[in-house]
């Protein structure tokens, strides 16, 4: 790959980091392993993808909270004079 990469391959190879993080975030688990395999074969080591991976982690969006229960949905639907249906506008 040295004197015969695209001249598109830096750009190609930024796209696959950019993924590669965004995969690490989403946690992932099924298209990592592969992806891991391409940065591999275009020549990143493990240690920058070991980097790529605590970058990805450490500016990981917080998961979302889910501690609103189905009861207090319902309750504060119960609340609306629109007999519980909920306003698209």
């Amino acid at each position: 790959m040295s004197d015969k990469r695209s001249i598109f391959f830096d750009e190609w190879q930024a796209c696959l980091r950019a993924h590669y993080k965004t995969v690490i975030q989403d946690n992932d688990t099924v298209t990592e392993p592969t992806l891991r395999g391409v940065l591999l074969q275009t020549g990143l080591s493990e240690d920058e993808l070991h980097t790529l991976a605590e970058e990805a982690r450490a500016g990981a969006p917080p998961q979302a909270d889910d501690t609103h229960s189905a009861e207090e949905f319902a309750a504060n639907s119960a609340d609306d004079p629109a007999d519980g249906q909920m306003a698209l506008f």
